[in-house]
């Protein structure tokens, strides 16, 4: 008798910046999952948080589809969705989707979910406490100084008095390189931060590291393992979001160009970095190596990264020989083996 075939629920959309970025992700899995092994739905969110089912054809428009929207979550009782769902796999890039509030509600509800817990992505969403504990672990990150309030003479202050121009101005939690800009004067900075002010509450501003970036991909739970590294060479002033996902012009280097003990390195700091935050999963790890003397500086770790087609996650595991169907079935079943290590726990005293 045939076994039974799993039903993947892809949550995708979302209130966030990164919304459009959700979508092609979703589009990507969608696409790709082994359909021998799973079946799929999918969930979308709509910008004002409205959840609904749609079906396959509209995943690409799901604004257009006729679904009924809905404001109560999935496994509630006379819920949209009237099949069992056996996992869920948000792709919900940014606020309220990496940054552990969905993955908080999965917990509450004891469901299987793909990707990291409510923790650690708070932790790794969080560019200044996820800063603290690499230093803690003992990785070197670039010089930064975090704001609570746009007081543009205390910022320019601090700014100019602790490492100055050219500089990068960043919103706290959000990624995709969205609110994200570069300044080489006080102007541009307080252009900056307006810009970063616009998406949170909190900004971070930190010293340029003149240096190419590099990416690895992590993947596991106990036993994490890392990918080959890749780098990009942007077609703009820095990696921003149109050069990610619209203008189709950087250069990829998959693998990167490294001496393999260099390289060696990036991966075991990656491995660290993911261990420090209590990662579980999959994530995807960003560094810089500093020209002038060589360092290795962690930039931030992505624990939904994008999922496109051109994305750097699946395309370092694809050169590692991994098929992307591969690679997606092996999240999914990282997601049921971490749920039940958690099921598996007292919740009060024998």
């Amino acid at each position: 008798m045939a076994e039974l075939k799993r039903n993947v629920a892809i949550i995708f959309g979302g209130k966030s910046a990164e919304h459009e970025v959700s979508i092609r992700s979703a589009i990507a899995i969608y696409n790709n999952i082994d359909r021998d092994l799973f079946d799929t739905s999918l969930i979308y969110i709509d910008r004002d948080g409205l959840w609904s089912l749609i079906s396959g054809e509209n995943i690409g428009n799901p604004e257009k589809s006729l679904a009924e929207k809905c404001t109560f979550l999935p496994w509630e009782e006379n819920s949209m969705i009237s099949e069992k769902i056996d996992i869920y796999f948000p792709v919900l890039h940014g606020p309220n989707g990496e940054d552990g509030r969905i993955q908080g509600i999965f917990e509450m509800a004891g469901v299987p979910f793909s990707g990291a817990g409510s923790l650690s992505s708070n932790l790794a969403m969080d560019k200044v406490v996820s800063r603290i504990l690499f230093e803690q672990a003992g990785l070197s990150i670039a010089k930064y100084k975090v704001f609570i309030e746009n007081a543009p003479d205390i910022i320019i202050n601090e700014v100019e008095s602790s490492f100055g121009y050219p500089c990068f101005i960043k919103p706290c939690a959000l990624g995709s390189s969205v609110g994200i800009t570069k300044a080489t004067n006080r102007n541009e900075l307080l252009k900056g931060v307006n810009e970063a002010f616009k998406y949170d509450i909190k900004i971070i501003i930190e010293e340029e590291i003149v240096g190419m970036e590099y990416e690895i991909s992590v993947k596991g739970n106990d036993d994490p393992v890392s990918s080959r590294a890749g780098s990009f060479i942007p077609s703009r002033d820095f990696y921003d979001y149109d050069d990610k996902y619209n203008l189709g012009k950087t250069e990829f280097q998959i693998p990167a160009e490294l001496p393999i003990e260099k390289e060696n390195e990036l991966r075991k700091y990656a491995l660290t970095a993911y261990k420090a935050l209590f990662l579980n999963g999959f994530s995807r790890v960003d560094f810089f190596i500093e020209e002038r003397t060589g360092q290795i500086i962690i930039n931030e770790i992505n624990t939904i990264p994008g999922f496109t087609e051109i994305s750097m996650f699946p395309k370092l595991w694809i050169t590692d020989g991994l098929p992307f169907s591969s690679l997606i079935t092996e999240i999914i079943e990282l997601g049921f083996e971490h749920s039940e290590k958690i099921s598996s726990r007292l919740t009060r005293p024998e």
